[in-house]
This record gives structure tokens, sequence and C-alpha cells, in this order.
């Protein structure tokens, strides 16, 4: 099994370890008896400090996870002797549902919360958006309130907004992250609010119906986030398009409308589209997946969403 370590993620790399090996014994990725690397080599491996893979070790094995063979190294143990004994049949279940859903691409994260409201329906009035990058929280905001009916705040207008006379009561909002937030947002929040994972949208749903331009036209990526840019960028290095040929441009800096006056394409995000010359040619990067916002539609006290192909 592969580990992937981000160092610039909300969670500790001692948490990303630890999660990581929980998911790949429930997923029977890591299978019973499996023989863990050493604390040495794991390090090494992926460039960590021994310190923490020892820290996720300890607490693996402190739990259950691990069992320790003298001499040998660690090892998983068997999911019925990691969990309570009367739910072996119920583990064995999970087990399958998490290894199934990681095959179509499914998130712990996103199975947990499909699962709380399959078992405890809910509808919101007032759904949060959170990101940890300002300029994101707001296209986030923008694509999500383009979708539903219901007041669509951010978290950071959001902080003290249940103290305020006529505010959303707790249980009756939700807040939104992209996956990869989610995880270290739960804890922040008050008791009662539920969360809700979004999905990045694919690059074949983001570039579907463009006309591939040119060889040597020049396209730019616009964007007050970073981010975007970044992703835009890796989605256009996907379909085979040169990098020699596409021009990031930060929208933040003064002027930077007048960078576009050569470009063949612009690509840019829901907020920044709004300020483009009117003679660019304009494909607008949509960051939540179409399911996402379909499940928003669900969940909030609005029409029923239809799910664009």
């Amino acid at each position: 099994m592969r580990f992937w370590i981000t160092r610039n993620s909300e969670l500790s790399i001692r948490e990303q370890l630890v999660r990581q090996v929980l998911l790949g014994i429930m997923s029977q990725e890591l299978a019973p008896g499996h023989k863990l690397p050493s604390v040495r080599a794991f390090a090494r491996q992926y460039h960590i400090h021994s310190n923490t893979v020892s820290a996720a070790y300890h607490d693996l094995l402190e739990r259950g996870w691990l069992e320790l063979r003298k001499g040998s190294g660690l090892y998983v143990r068997p999911l019925q002797a990691a969990g309570a004994s009367d739910h072996s049949e119920l583990d064995h279940l999970v087990a399958q549902l998490l290894k199934s859903a990681r095959q179509h691409g499914f998130e712990p994260e996103e199975v947990l919360s499909r699962l709380e409201q399959l078992v405890r329906p809910r509808t919101f009035d007032c759904i949060f958006v959170a990101d940890t990058e300002p300029a994101m929280r707001d296209i986030l905001q923008a694509e999500v309130a383009a979708r539903v009916s219901i007041p669509v705040r951010t978290l950071d207008d959001g902080a003290l907004i249940y103290t305020a006379p006529g505010a959303p009561h707790p249980a009756r909002s939700v807040v939104v992250a992209l996956s990869s937030r989610l995880s270290g947002l739960r804890a922040t929040l008050p008791n009662g609010v539920s969360c809700i994972p979004l999905r990045l949208r694919s690059v074949r749903g983001s570039l579907e119906g463009e006309t591939r331009p040119p060889a040597n036209a020049l396209i730019s990526i616009v964007s007050r986030s970073a981010e975007i840019r970044l992703w835009s960028r890796a989605m256009l290095l996907a379909v085979g398009l040169d990098p020699a040929c596409l021009c990031e441009v930060d929208a933040t800096l003064d002027g930077w409308p007048d960078r576009l006056r050569l470009s063949a394409l612009v690509v840019t995000d829901v907020i920044t589209a709004g300020s483009l010359p009117a003679t660019c040619r304009t494909r607008v990067y949509r960051v939540i997946a179409d399911s996402s916002l379909a499940e928003l539609q669900r969940v909030c006290s609005c029409l029923p969403y239809a799910e664009e192909n």
C-alpha cells in the first residue's frame, strides 16, 4: 500500500499516517498479518521524521489495530481482534463498504457524511462555506450560491452568527468544505453542526465541449486563488497542452487584464469571469463536482437539482 503524505494539509503528518493505515486495514488493503515497514524504513521512504512514524505506530498499537511481535516487528491485527468481538460481522460489512467506495473514488469523510444523512435525514436553512484560502472560499461560496435558494455564507463571517438575533440554529446549518479540508474542521465547530464534503470536478467534466486550442495558442489562467491557478494548469497539462503555452495571471495584481490581450483562451473562476474584458474567449473552471451540488440541493430546503450530464 502506498501512503500519500501532504505537508501543507490541515492534518498533522502523524494523523495522516494513522488515518491511512486505518483505512488500509478497514478496506483490507492491509490484510491481517501484514507486516508494516520499520520506523526507519518508512521515515526514509517518505522523507519524514522517524519520531513522527513512531508516534503514529504507537497510537495504532495502543488502539489495538496493530500487534508487536517481539524480534519481528509490527503487524496488522485481524479486524475482530482490533474491534469488539460481537461486531465482527459489522466490521466486515463496513470494510467492504469502504473498500468499494475507495475503488469508486470516494473518501472516508464522504462515506461518513452520506451515512449520517441517510440514517438521520435533515434539511437545512443556511450553508456555511469553509476554506483556509479566502479567495477559494469566495469562489466556493459563489458556486454553491448559484445552485441553492437558501443563504450561503462564508465561515469567517459566520463564526459568531449563532448568537445574533434571528440567526440560524446550529442544527439547521450545514458547513461545506473541500474533502481535503474537512477532517481538521469538524473539531472546531459547535455541537450539532453537520458537515458535507465537496468533491472536485473532474478534468473531463471541466473541459467537456471545449475545442482544443491551436498548438501554439497562448492560454491564460486567471484567478485570485493560487490553488485555482495550480489546479487549472495541472488540468490543462493533463490533456497534453504544451507548458510553454500556459500563462498564469494573478488577478490580485494591478493591471492584470492588460496581460490577456494576446490570449487565445482565458481559463478562470466564476468570480473573476465577471471582470474579464468582453473580447476574451473564456472558459470558466468550476471547482465543485455536479454530484456534490446535487447533494446540497437534496439536503437543503429548496427544489431538487437536476444533475448535468
